[in-house]
């Protein structure tokens, strides 16, 4: 099998890609025995759009077709699990989190026999989307369920991008489970795939009925509280006040889990400050999208809603940049905390709202924040309370980007109307950020405004504050994916080590892994039911 990349034409129809596709391997057609697209891209920068389809091929004579150009053998992007361990496992693997991470790491789990118990503080997709809602609706919070918190994690109020620069084999996998789970197929071979928040909501539940289906079990409303050790190693757990063996723990908490990360630091889990990124959403018209990026072809039903990635480095060293572009999305109210304003983006899996937005975000570390552990977590608290008080709740904090560059008040909208559900106050941001982050983001929207004609000067809308793209704290972990402390396996953004749904997805897998080769399959004596008569979906 060989792989052929930059096959270019006009056309979807698979009669015009196989012609262009023998053309350039100088190949009849009776040579070419089968073909499948692996991967398929839009070139639209040019007057012609193009498809640029990579690949995968039987021919007759491989050993010639790997001569041209663009042409590789097959990569094995199969899935190949890992073989136990031999240290003894009395009791199952808890995870923590059922975000990305902790699905793909109570899935690795239970499809290799391990049985995991999956704790989730926030509750069960159902409830929690009627939290997130009535939150929506009338600003009454909920702390232990929200965007945050919940069977989901973040990423099940997010556009649901699977896209990621990973090169790991993982990524295929991760891929094909979403399928499973019910994803469409093209997610497979679109260069920027997506599920939206309303499908990702059933892939969720989905995978929570394979995971019990191969012996897992889960605990919503069932928090994480304090941990026992002994001479290095995990011993017991405490969740909603009672006490549990458990010797292999799994994190994957979220960058949200404050309470959780001062108390796995508290019992000595080594940490360490982590560069992070704060700033903005900014919206658009995704009709003035369109017509930026796609020029006489924004019309076209193949290629909208059209989509951006920028970024600048300022002149004080500080790079900016787009992140979790959401094209005919919303910008939503995401805070997890009361009195603390977070604000986020999401669409749906139509990607069919009036605006299109993004993040737009300054990279900020120990130089702004301080060299403490735990100073950029405050850096962020003030930044959320400070956009509360201003805006007097969970409004958002606008302004226009044109105003905000110039320092002035905004007092009206012109073609932008902001899509967040809480409402707004018009606020100069220029009062809210620092000047370093400030003189950052208003070089890089002038510097949009050339790459874009209209970034800026279309009526575009910015809303405040995106405080939660990363964590700031990294739980530090070895090689073979534990703390400081034996048993215990920080995965995912929360602790460090992912940035987004595809990325999460595949630490915890690799944490699974490295759980895996540690221990052996147990002959388990006593279920955490066993311990406390638990029952689906009930409290401790």
């Amino acid at each position: 099998m060989i792989r052929v990349f930059q096959v270019k034409c006009a056309s979807e129809k698979k009669s015009e890609i196989e012609a262009h596709l023998l053309r350039k391997l100088h190949i009849s057609k009776k040579d070419l025995f089968a073909w499948s697209i692996h991967r398929k891209s839009v070139d639209a920068r040019h007057q012609k759009v193009l498809f640029s389809f990579t690949l995968d091929c039987q021919v007759a004579n491989e050993s010639r077709c790997l001569k041209q150009k663009d042409v590789q053998k097959t990569p094995d992007e199969s899935y190949h699990p890992v073989h136990p361990g031999t240290q003894a496992l009395a009791n199952r693997p808890v995870v923590v989190g059922f975000g990305p991470a902790g699905m793909f790491a109570a899935l690795t789990l239970a499809q290799a026999g391990y049985c995991p118990i999956v704790i989730e503080r926030g509750s069960a997709i159902k409830k929690r989307k009627a939290e997130v809602e009535k939150f929506w609706q009338t600003g009454k919070l909920n702390p232990e369920c929200n965007v945050q918190f919940g069977q989901g994690g973040a990423g099940a109020f997010s556009d649901g991008k699977l896209t990621t620069r990973s090169k790991d084999a993982r990524c295929r996998k991760v891929l094909e489970e979403f399928i499973t789970f019910g994803a469409k197929e093209e997610i497979l071979i679109d260069q920027h795939p997506h599920v939206g928040t309303d499908a990702f909501v059933k892939i969720v539940e989905n995978c929570r009925k394979a995971i019990e289906a191969l012996g897992g079990s889960f605990y919503f409303d069932t928090k994480l509280e304090d941990i026992q050790l002994e001479d290095g190693k995990l011993q017991k757990i405490c969740i909603n006040g009672k006490w549990v063996d458990c010797q292999a723990l799994i994190v994957c908490c979220g960058h949200s889990a404050k309470d959780t990360v001062f108390m796995l630091h508290k019992r000595g889990l080594a940490m360490e400050n982590k560069r992070f990124a704060v700033g903005v959403r900014i919206e658009h018209l995704q009709t003035s999208i369109n017509r930026f990026m796609l020029k006489d072809a924004w019309q076209d039903p193949r290629l909208i809603p059209a989509r951006y990635q920028l970024t600048h480095t300022a002149s004080n060293g500080k790079g900016v940049y787009t992140f979790c572009m959401c094209p005919g999305g919303y910008v939503i109210p995401s805070s997890s905390e009361v009195g603390k304003t977070v604000i986020n983006g999401m669409s749906y899996a139509a990607r069919d709202g009036v605006n299109a937005n993004s993040a737009l975000l300054v990279q900020v570390d120990e130089n702004d924040y301080g060299f403490q552990l735990f100073d950029g977590l405050k850096y962020q608290e003030a930044l959320e309370e400070k956009a509360y008080h201003l805006a007097g709740g969970y409004q958002a904090c606008v302004q226009l980007a044109k105003d905000y560059i110039e320092g002035k008040p905004s007092h009206h909208f012109e073609q932008v109307q902001p899509s967040y559900a809480l409402g707004y106050q018009f606020i100069d941001l220029n009062t809210l950020f620092s000047p370093e982050v400030n003189q950052a983001l208003k070089e890089a929207l002038l510097a949009y405004e050339k790459k874009i004609p209209g970034f800026v000067s279309d009526g575009a809308v910015l809303s405040a504050v995106e405080s939660r793209s990363s964590s700031s704290i990294r739980i530090l972990r070895q090689q073979d994916f534990q703390s400081n402390i034996q048993g215990i396996y920080p995965s995912g953004e929360g602790s460090g080590y992912a940035g987004g749904i595809m990325t999460s997805a595949i630490d915890g897998i690799r944490a699974a892994e490295k759980l895996i080769e540690t221990f052996s399959l147990p002959q388990y004596n006593n279920r955490l039911e066993d311990q406390g008569g638990m029952t689906y979906g009930k409290k401790l």
